[in-house]
């Protein structure tokens, strides 16, 4: 990628300034001006920018763009991807004005082999848009130069410009509260206002306008009883235009319909919630684990097979899947892959007294009155799901995470993440500062996709790069794919420096 580009222009005269006109003249000659109203096209590095300061008297910066990282483009633009959009090209780089009033895109053509560019700036709903576009350019350098170019001239304009007059009245606001204050559930009030969750709401605030309320209630709930299972929706929504999907607009069922170059899926979004406070006792909590949960997680399940969201048109030969997240009480993610691994393919790993594991099939989850027999990829209908995914780590401190390496909130936050993870198949504890340059992490990263034995449609790998993927074989063994490191579990000690 190239470093971008700072397009210059000389407005006054050296003539006058004689007590400077030694260093003057030289830096204008190394500036390629020494010309009242000459433009030129510099390289975007400090080198440029500490000898456009010796003149900045009589020189002035047309646009300054810059290189933008994926991570940061996805975030502000990603979401404004059309399905065509992500089918026939690939993108290459990124750019943004120094203010990001517009963005830029370079990519390559998949049919063509040859480049395009695409220039974005923000609509009436403060939603990226595009707004230029220019094909069959014959080489990366040539399409870099004209992306440039477009941007320069549209940087010219009022952003009243960039309207582009379809847009509905009113766009998504998380935070503005809509209901009176003492409604407001505890964690949104974290997460509107406390300093050290300043990267999670700035990126949720880039990313708000473009999400669509299909049911009608979205930002009442999120503020209220449902913030964490509305959460979870805007988690998976990300995590898949990070995959560098698109999502098929105007649907209530299923919740995503998400189109990309590997092919089309589509994401049901369920959640066990409170209020449950697991008992204390170790072996009436392993009760608790084997039976309980499976129990609350099998209602959740049960209620999207009921919904038959595979049966509309837009789903004709994809992939369905239940995305669930278990936020039945507190620490319930750490229990969450286990208990759904047992409950959808009915068995259960156990030591015997030589301690080597032996596969246990299990008829049904028994917890006081209650019962549920186990096996969800065994119940009539259950044939049309093609995987359950889980995500133990798709919580709020990720979003944290993710909006800090995003480049959102307040530089002075301090993350230290440790947990346990996968490593080449083991166990391993892990300690890692988020805050500290070469740090790594991505929104799948944690995520385990259950496939179903018995699907009438598979889901191809491939499709959910980055997560663990995990097959039940005829022995009732799993056989996992997983990446170098899997996140198992974590916790994040979040604090803000003086």
């Amino acid at each position: 990628m190239s470093r971008g580009v700072i397009i210059v222009e000389q407005t006054g005269s050296q003539v006058r300034c004689h007590y400077r006109k030694k260093r003057v003249r030289p830096t204008l000659m190394g500036l390629r001006l020494n010309r009242i109203s000459r433009v030129a096209w510099l390289p975007n590095n400090p080198q440029t920018r500490g000898m456009i300061a010796r003149v900045s008297h009589i020189v002035r910066v047309v646009i300054d763009i810059k290189p933008l990282a994926r991570r940061r483009f996805d975030a502000l633009a990603g979401y404004a991807r059309k399905p065509e959009l992500v089918l026939f090209a690939e993108e290459m780089e990124w750019y943004a004005s120094h203010d990001e009033r517009l963005i830029g895109m370079l990519l390559r053509d998949r049919t063509d082999d040859d480049f395009v560019v695409a220039v974005l700036a923000r609509d009436e709903r403060l939603c990226f848009r595009v707004i230029g576009v220019e094909v069959s350019l014959p080489t990366l350098k040539a399409a870099r130069h004209e992306l440039f170019r477009r941007m320069k001239e549209q940087y010219a304009k009022p952003d009243k410009a960039f309207h582009q007059s379809d847009a509905p009245s009113r766009s998504m606001d998380f935070f503005t509260p809509v209901v009176p204050k003492e409604r407001l559930n505890a964690s949104f009030r974290i997460l509107s206002a406390a300093p050290r969750y300043s990267p999670a709401r700035g990126f949720m605030e880039a990313m708000m306008r473009f999400y669509k309320d299909e049911d009608g209630n979205f930002v009442e709930q999120f503020q209220t009883t449902a913030f964490d299972a509305r959460l979870w929706e805007v988690y998976l929504f990300i995590t898949f235009v990070e995959l560098g999907y698109a999502r098929l607009p105007d649907l209530a069922v299923p919740d995503f319909i998400f189109e990309g170059p590997l092919g089309s899926l589509g994401v049901e979004a369920t959640s066990a919630n409170p209020p449950d406070k697991p008992p204390k006792d170790r072996d009436k909590l392993i009760a608790y684990m084997e039976n309980y949960v499976p129990i609350k997680l099998a209602a959740g399940l049960k209620r999207k097979l009921e919904k038959k969201g595979w049966e509309v048109p837009e789903m004709e030969g994809l992939p369905y899947i239940i995305a669930m997240q278990d936020f039945h009480t507190f620490g319930a993610m750490h229990m969450v892959t286990t208990a759904m691994t047992e409950y959808v393919y009915g068995r259960r790993e156990k030591l015997d007294e030589k301690g080597d594991v032996v596969i246990e099939w299990i008829d049904e989850h028994v917890w006081e009155n209650r019962r549920e027999k186990s096996g969800f990829f065994k119940l009539p209908g259950a044939e049309n799901i093609s995987a359950v995914i889980v995500n133990p780590l798709g919580t709020l401190p990720k979003f944290n995470r993710l909006g800090y390496l995003a480049e959102f909130g307040d530089r002075r936050v301090q993350m230290v993440r440790s947990g346990l993870a996968r490593v080449k198949g083991k166990p391993v504890p892990f300690v890692q500062e988020v805050h500290v340059p070469g740090y790594v992490e991505d929104w799948g990263e944690g995520m385990v996709v259950l496939h179903n034995p018995n699907a009438r449609i598979n889901l191809p790998l491939e499709m959910i790069p980055g997560a663990s993927h995990d097959f039940l074989q005829p022995d009732g063994r799993i056989k996992s794919f997983s990446p170098e490191f899997h996140p198992l579990l974590s916790r994040t000690a979040i604090t803000v420096a003086p």
